[in-house]
């Protein structure tokens, strides 16, 4: 979501294991395990980048859905009531997790069953400009999760490249994060009306509202290796981009905070230095408040595929190709 920063990390934590889930099970022997507790329902929240050890310390905070390989043990890890959004995905034009859609079908039939999965991450930032047929790649792997898997989510994170080429009728994703960062590195507040603009351009490209899940920015770059286009909002500033984005997208089906771990050349500070201590605002508490009052019911269903409409011609301050 603003791309590396997210991508790279999701897909150096989270390739590793999903090799040993290609051996095909047959059409419904997805094998569910039964939840021990009850599953969080109503908006849910994640916060990617996330260390194993640090989930129960999330989940206080109200995080309940985790970004994991599709992996049994790892599911069956997470916090009492927690949720799994399983990373099969690609970055912009690269590889899928899991290349072939035989592979992927294979592993969509596997969890299939299991009420503790909450969907399918198949893309971060794709580019319909730089790979003209990800549109087609994204629809054939929704059409699985629908065929196998029709109670739970298909899902990609789009940011401000063209997104009309990605809308529901060509991609049949049911829910797509946008990630406008809206406070920049160098003095001045924080542009909140980059929500608003990027709102506006999924809206124009045909997504309705309820299938728009916020990303919001929880990292800085004071301390990366690498770009230092973004910095940590402070407390006050979070609370006003929560607000704007309750406004824009009221009870979504799930939000995201990027980044919760750091990340060396794209996000640090991230969520996790921000608690107060050595010099940080304590934006963990402004995310828990968030986090425990969001009840609403916020899980959309499938709706129809919205009419074509004019794609937007403006941009948001971050330029792609800069973003995690």
């Amino acid at each position: 979501m603003k791309t590396q920063l997210l991508a790279v990390a999701a897909a150096a934590a989270l390739g590793g294991a999903v090799t040993g889930y290609l051996a095909a099970p047959s059409p419904g022997d997805a094998a569910a395990r039964p939840a021990s507790a009850p599953l969080a329902t109503g908006t849910l929240h994640a916060a990617l980048n996330m260390p194993d050890g640090d989930r129960a310390k999330a989940a206080a905070l109200g995080y309940n859905l985790f970004d994991v390989d599709p992996d049994e043990d790892e599911i069956a890890s997470l916090p009492k009531g927690g949720r799994a959004l399983l990373w099969v995905g690609n970055t912009t034009c690269g590889e899928f997790q899991q290349n072939s859609t035989s592979a992927f079908a294979d592993t969509v039939k596997r969890f299939a069953g299991d009420d503790r999965v909450y969907g399918w991450y198949l893309s971060d930032e794709p580019n319909p400009d730089q790979c003209p047929g990800i549109a087609g790649e994204l629809r054939r792997r929704a059409d699985i999760v629908h065929r196998y898997a029709p109670r739970q989510k298909a899902f990609a994170s789009l940011t401000d490249w063209p997104m009309a080429p990605l809308k529901t009728s060509e991609t049949r994703l049911d829910l797509i994060g946008l990630d406008p960062y809206p406070c920049r590195a160098g003095g001045g507040g924080c542009d909140l009306k980059a929500i608003d603009r990027m709102v506006g351009q999924a809206r124009r490209a045909g997504f309705a509202t309820k299938a728009i899940v916020p990303v919001f920015q929880t990292f800085g770059q004071s301390c990366s290796d690498g770009e230092k286009n973004w910095r940590l909002p402070d407390a006050g500033e979070m609370a006003a981009i929560l607000n704007r984005w309750d406004r824009l997208v009221p009870r979504p089906a799930f939000d995201i905070s990027y980044s919760w771990g750091r990340q060396d050349a794209w996000a640090c500070p991230a969520l996790a230095d921000a608690d107060g201590r050595s010099g940080n605002p304590d934006l963990q508490a402004v995310m828990k408040k968030h986090n425990l009052r969001r009840t609403g019911p916020g899980v959309p269903g499938r709706d129809p595929a919205p009419s074509p409409s004019p794609t937007t011609t403006g941009s948001c301050p971050a330029p792609a190709g800069t973003k995690p």
